[in-house]
């Protein structure tokens, strides 16, 4: 009996299926997304991967606080202990 194998992107055509986003690796090894992948086998995908956005905040009291959004940002710009911020606007892909 011979054992077939499954195909090479198995994993990633169920979380698809499933309604995860893929992203292919172009020519130029940057990561774009695709809606319709055609799951070539020499091709690299992946599923399309989330951005954190975030900046810190320091407080007089010497607290520290992440605001990930602008609104939050300005809440915190307008609080009394708001003093400055330590970071500018990080993006990081996990």
């Amino acid at each position: 009996m011979i054992k077939k194998q499954p195909h090479k992107h198995r994993n990633l055509i169920i979380a698809w299926a499933n309604g995860a986003e893929i992203q292919l690796k172009n020519i130029y090894n940057i990561w774009v997304y695709i809606k319709n992948p055609t799951w070539e086998k020499d091709i690299e995908y992946r599923i399309k991967s989330e951005v954190i956005r975030y900046r810190v905040a320091l407080f007089t009291d010497t607290e520290t606080c992440t605001a990930d959004t602008e609104e939050e940002a300005k809440y915190f710009e307008n609080d009394r202990l708001f003093y400055k911020w330590i970071t500018d606007w990080i993006e990081v892909e996990v």
